[in-house]
């Protein structure tokens, strides 16, 4: 039951992450950029010096534009999914007509621990909206490594290689 629940909620994430894609990147290109995106919703973007097992957080006050906040020690890669997954966030609890928030990502909940519904939704959502399902499938027809998927949606390997095993597309340590 638990696994039907989230595949919904994936397809729920998946298709709020392409309509995004549709509406405000307009087929810009890869890679995505989620701080972009960000803004053009009218949120805020900022890096800031937060506890090392602090990732990101997303803060909204009622009457007031979101803001995201991503641990400046981070990776690029690891801020730009992030930011993607605190845009998630703030789709899925604008879905719920939400007008204020504290949300903060801890290190554990990014490995999959103890990862809550929303997460699970922002989690997909920002896979998703850096790696939209159709051009990964397009790409793998191509017969494109995941090295070079990479490469093209901007994320890390083991980012990638996250989001294929998502898809269900088998990875074997060969493949990368």
């Amino acid at each position: 039951m638990q696994n039907t629940a989230f595949a919904a909620m994936n397809l729920e994430a998946g298709k709020s992450a392409c309509h995004l894609l549709d509406t405000v990147w307009c087929e810009r290109g890869f890679p995505v950029d989620p701080v972009w995106i960000a803004e053009e919703l009218g949120m805020t973007v900022l890096e800031a010096d937060l506890p090392s097992n602090v990732l990101g957080g997303l803060l909204k006050d009622a009457d007031k534009d979101a803001v995201i906040l991503l641990n400046q020690i981070e990776t690029p890669d690891h801020k730009r999914i992030s930011c993607a997954q605190k845009i998630g966030h703030y789709v899925d609890l604008s879905q719920h007509d939400e007008d204020c928030y504290r949300y903060v990502d801890f290190r554990a909940q990014q490995a999959g621990f103890q990862a809550g519904a929303d997460a699970v939704f922002a989690n997909y959502f920002g896979a998703s909206l850096l790696m939209p399902e159709h051009a990964v499938q397009d790409m793998l027809r191509q017969g494109v490594t995941p090295v070079a998927m990479a490469e093209h949606f901007g994320v890390g390997e083991d980012v990638m290689l996250s989001r294929l095993e998502s898809l269900g597309v088998p990875v074997h340590a060969e493949a990368a």
